[in-house]
């Protein structure tokens, strides 16, 4: 989005769930991601279109173009959930929620625990930014086009 609505692309809701022994972890996320999308094999599947809209550009390069402060970093807002069946305080949820996004999208992340599974709190932050990752995957792949923006089902390169 860097460049404006004219060359970006449509994203949507993605779930996630993975399931390690005992412990569930499920992500559900609302995307609309300012940068590029890779999927888990780190193919680019979403973000900035090149002009003529018929390939990728990237967003990093173009971001190097300028060290002015970009507007566009205060409007795009991922908003997810983790949630998990292992016990974990506040404070530990607050952990979990962290390291699943960056601070540069204006994300809002939450972590909750709907369990009593004794897990590793590294483990699961490790594992919910997995989740995260596969549900934001599935919120591209399962996009549709509409309001001009090109969805990842409608690709053609």
């Amino acid at each position: 989005k860097i460049l404006g609505a004219e060359r970006c692309m449509k994203s949507g809701l993605g779930i996630a769930c993975v399931k390690i022994g005992e412990l569930k972890l499920g992500a559900v996320v609302v995307l609309n991601a300012f940068g590029d999308v890779f999927d888990t094999n780190g193919n680019r599947i979403a973000g900035l279109l090149n002009e003529d809209r018929t390939g990728f550009s990237s967003t990093e390069e173009e971001m190097y173009k300028s060290i002015q402060p970009k507007k566009q970093f205060n409007t795009n807002t991922t908003i997810g959930a983790i949630i998990t069946n292992g016990k974990f305080d506040k404070t530990k949820l607050n952990k979990i929620a962290s390291m699943t996004h960056t601070m540069a999208d204006g994300d809002s992340i939450y972590a909750l625990s709907v369990g009593e599974v004794e897990a590793d709190l590294n483990t699961v932050g490790t594992l919910s930014a997995r989740v995260m990752s596969m549900a934001i995957e599935n919120a591209i792949k399962s996009a549709e086009s509409m309001y001009g923006l090109t969805a990842y089902k409608d690709l053609k390169f």
